[in-house]
Parts: C-alpha cells; sequence; structure tokens
C-alpha cells in the first residue's frame, strides 16, 4: 500500500468515526508510541521500520498493510 492510499484510509476512518482526520492522526501517533516504547516488541519495530525509528501513521499503515499481504 502506498503512503497515499493510507492516507486515505485515514480519511475513511475519521469520516465512519465522525472525527477530523488531525484528530485520528494523533490517536494513531500516540498509540504507534506506546507500541514504540514496549521493549518487549521492540526488535519487530526496528525491524519493519528501522532502528529506533518512529513511523507516521501513514508508513505505519503502509509497512504493516504489506506485512499482512507477505503473511
Amino acid at each position: 500500500m502506498s503512503k497515499r492510499a493510507a492516507k486515505d484510509v485515514i480519511k475513511k476512518i475519521a469520516k465512519r468515526e465522525g472525527k477530523s482526520e488531525r484528530e485520528i492522526r494523533e490517536e494513531m501517533e500516540k498509540a504507534i508510541m506506546i507500541g514504540f516504547l514496549n521493549m518487549g516488541t521492540r526488535h519487530k519495530w526496528d525491524s519493519l521500520f528501522g532502528s529506533g525509528r518512529l513511523p507516521s501513521p501513514e508508513e505505519f499503515i503502509a509497512v504493516l498493510s504489506m506485512e499482512v499481504v507477505r503473511r
């Protein structure tokens, strides 16, 4: 999935939830940070996004969707 398609996903989620795209991105950023700070899964984060790199919501969606397709 491209980052453009990921932006469209965020737009659809915002519409479905009755929230702004900004609110959805902020919620996703918080959730991404929680996952990123979990030292038990850090090795997986590093393998997906690069060592110590925090992905944007769009990058998170794009990378994980490709990981799901691959499996």
